[in-house]
């Protein structure tokens, strides 16, 4: 049998300008939004100012002095198995944590945001999720408090590529010196400085070209240089094309995508070849790109037979730091386009790739014929449906844990964005709303469950864990209203892949299908 092995108690969280004495068998979250509060606990002495977080468990009592403004306090106990018979028994545990104690200034939204959860329900449950993202946060804070992450300079390079920034700026905003910041730089991102910040000016002046009708000088500018022929010769030189002939590049018939298929047969182009991973091609596209080449993983390493010759233009996602090989050798085979992946609403993804391929009005028509795909199933929705019903979309990870994603992964954007069907509360709160996927014990999944609930597996072997007293216990499962999706055909939701998602789900909503997991 299995044993819980550990267990919190929450005694209480409250609001509070008062100074106090804390019982030396209890722990403390204590929060200082504004203001100032003096903590004393095991001799040791902290002074909690404005936006400041500490997390101790004193083996004697806690001394609060409150010297301005107000705090938030959680009060628990840590408590541990001792004994298994005749009977369970507990004893408090003053050694539980990872760490001593934790304390940091500048506290993120999670953690207020699992605060203000913890205060409305005084939950255990929250109460862990509350402590998981006090640790996640800490470990971040301790990591900068070392040094700026390169994701941090990387960020900032995309972000402001098109101003004149300078290796010696770049290094005095980040605080290195500026020789150490060029070495390390190389040394973490693969690229000298100057090198990454025109890689990543020349890329964003791809999609300009392809998107828009603004001129060279005008292109050089949006980009971060001030003349037209100083980009004209910086992108020759990169690309082996000026970017008058790199404009007109007709790819209709001859595409590669390593991304954006499904948003790419949307606008009514097949592409002769694709990147054979389900990120790109799920399942459900494979009917629809018969004739085309699959490239594996590795294809650059590999001769590939290009049947009628190698692609015209490669379409592909933008990579947080991309690896200087990869991109050599994919200019070896084509001329290439680059698009941030899973960031665009899933209809303006489309529209985007009608406009760097000339097909403006293809998108317009796909995205018309979608939506009246739609409303058509709203019609069938609303003879069975009660307005209050919820729906959910759950995928099944490892070591027990449940993924539920934002509404633009794992076809919910068919479920929330276009049908309009209710999540339940705790998903629209902590998910839909902030736009941000999270990872649950799968324990705590009827805290997220809904009426209706799509199971995301990766194998049929996976179903097992639906077949435990978690699930069976579910109010869905009992009504028979879990439905399984295969991740091969829902990882990926772009363009045409949202219609072929469509028809599945409809046939679980409407009755018409049902998965075969019920005892």
């Amino acid at each position: 049998m299995n044993y819980q092995h550990y267990m919190y108690v929450v005694n209480d969280v409250e609001d509070s300008t008062k100074s106090r004495v804390i019982h030396e068998d209890e722990a403390i979250i204590l929060y200082v939004k504004e203001g100032q509060v003096e903590v004393v606990a095991d001799r040791r002495f902290f002074r909690l100012e404005n936006d400041n977080l500490l997390v101790i468990q004193a083996r004697n009592k806690i001394t609060l002095t409150v010297k301005s403004g107000s705090y938030t306090i959680v009060r628990f106990r840590n408590y541990s198995l001792v004994k298994k018979v005749p009977q369970l028994r507990y004893e408090v545990n003053p050694y539980r944590f990872v760490h001593e104690f934790i304390c940091y200034e500048g506290v993120t939204v999670p953690v207020t945001d699992a605060l203000t959860q913890l205060k409305e329900t005084k939950d255990v449950y929250d109460f862990q999720q509350l402590l998981a993202a006090i640790y996640r946060a800490f470990e971040q804070y301790e990591h900068n408090a070392e040094q700026h992450t390169f994701d941090d300079v990387v960020h900032y390079i995309k972000t402001y590529s098109h101003y004149p920034l300078t290796r010696e700026d770049m290094a005095k905003r980040f605080g290195y010196n500026a020789n150490y910041f060029s070495e390390y730089f190389k040394k973490e991102v693969g690229w000298g400085f100057n090198e990454f910040l025109t890689h990543v000016r020349l890329e964003k002046a791809k999609l300009l070209l392809r998107s828009s009708s603004l001129t060279i000088q005008e292109v050089a500018k949006e980009v971060g240089y001030q003349d037209g022929l100083y980009l004209s010769r910086k992108f020759s030189r990169q690309f082996g094309i000026t970017p008058s002939k790199f404009r007109v590049v007709q790819p209709t018939e001859r595409v590669a995508s390593l991304q954006f298929t499904g948003a790419l047969l949307a606008v009514g182009i097949e592409p002769v070849a694709v990147l054979s991973a389900y990120y790109n091609v799920p399942d459900i596209l494979t009917p629809h790109i018969q004739d085309a080449t699959f490239l594996s993983p590795n294809w650059l390493r590999e001769e590939i037979d290009w049947q009628g010759g190698k692609p015209s233009l490669i379409l592909a996602s933008i990579y947080k730091v991309p690896h200087k090989e990869y991109v050599a050798k994919l200019q070896e085979v084509a001329p290439s386009v680059a698009l941030d992946w899973d960031t665009h609403d899933r209809l303006e993804e489309v529209r985007l790739i009608g406009q760097l391929f000339q097909r403006e009005q293809q998108a317009e028509d796909w995205i018309a014929s979608y939506q009246q795909k739609i409303e058509q199933a709203k019609l069938m929705l609303q003879e069975g449906m009660d307005k209050n019903h919820t729906v959910g979309v759950y995928e099944l990870r490892n070591h027990n844990r449940i993924g539920i994603w934002r509404s633009n992964a794992r076809g919910g954007y068919n479920l929330f964005e276009m049908l309009k069907l209710r999540a339940p509360k705790r998903i629209e709160k902590e998910v839909l709303t902030p736009n941000r996927g999270i990872m649950i014990e799968e324990q705590y999944i009827d805290k997220y469950a809904a009426d209706e609930m799509f199971v995301i597996v990766h194998s049929a072997e996976q179903e097992i864990r639906l077949y435990n007293e978690i699930w069976q216990g579910l109010p869905a499962m009992k009504r028979k209203k879990v439905h399984i999706l295969r991740l091969q055909d829902f990882w990926s939701s772009e363009g045409v892949a949202l219609e072929e998602q469509l028809k599945i789900q409809l046939a679980y909503l409407t009755g018409q299908r049902q998965s075969d997991i019920y005892l």
